[in-house]
């Protein structure tokens, strides 16, 4: 089964990105070859970019707390330690997300010429092609202590995306020649998420809100980013997450 993720707010959309990210440099920087470590790097760039809104650390604080606050009423003692923990190491982060970065000249530099066709050449930069002959556990010590203050942001994100994906509730739909409609969701809905077979060889276009749902299947393809329209019938599932407890 194929999942496709569809945020009802930036909040979770940012918190997706990010641990779409941290994911793919985790991955890579457990591997032993240089161009895995390139990926990481390069991964290592995105996070910083896509985190460095100011107000997300506010974000993932206030929602921190908000689970908290829910942790103690339900006396979720495992799952409240988790979010102080989490709130607490976050807050320890004086500094602005990936300033640490923006202070290393070597690693500005690289992060200008990574998005250059052919920029990352021994010809273009050969200290960078010294360290990538350093061996897998230098370069992953290094990777490894350029991504530390950022972990705190990953954890966060990663504890809040397992709250709001545990807390749900799903139907089973079938979309009539390819296109479904529903009246509401859950007013509190945070993500949706659509559930559809692999081998169906579709892709979901969503249009939803609290008031309204769309959903019309298209062709899978790696030609054109939009397929054709399908017209058969597809059953899938729809599968509503929110924060907090779901009012259907």
């Amino acid at each position: 089964m194929l999942r496709f993720d569809h945020p009802l707010s930036e909040r979770v959309r940012s918190l997706i990105r990010i641990e779409h990210l941290f994911n793919r440099f985790n991955h890579t920087t457990a591997s032993d070859d240089k161009w895995s470590h390139h990926v990481a790097l390069s991964s290592l760039f995105e996070i910083m970019e896509c985190s460095s809104r100011a107000e997300l650390k506010l974000d993932i604080l206030q929602e921190l707390e908000r689970q908290r606050q829910a942790g103690r009423n339900q006396n979720h003692h495992e799952l409240l330690e988790r979010l102080n923990q989490a709130a607490q190491d976050l807050q320890d982060v004086q500094q602005k997300f990936g300033q640490h970065i923006r202070e290393n000249e070597w690693l500005m530099a690289l992060k200008q010429r990574i998005v250059v066709a052919g920029g990352t050449t021994p010809v273009e930069l050969p200290s960078y092609y010294f360290w990538q002959k350093k061996t897998a556990e230098q370069r992953r010590s290094d990777l490894q202590r350029w991504s530390q203050i950022m972990m705190p942001t990953y954890r966060a994100t990663n504890v809040l995306l397992e709250i709001l994906r545990e807390n749900q509730t799903f139907i089973e739909c079938c979309a009539k020649n390819g296109t479904y409609e529903h009246n509401t969701l859950p007013h509190n809905t945070h993500l949706m998420t659509i559930e559809v077979p692999f081998e169906a060889n579709v892709l979901p276009e969503v249009s939803a809100n609290k008031y309204f749902t769309h959903v019309r299947f298209v062709q899978a393809n790696q030609e054109s980013m939009r397929g054709k329209p399908v017209e058969q019938h597809i059953d899938f599932k729809i599968i509503m997450c929110s924060f907090d407890a779901i009012n259907k």
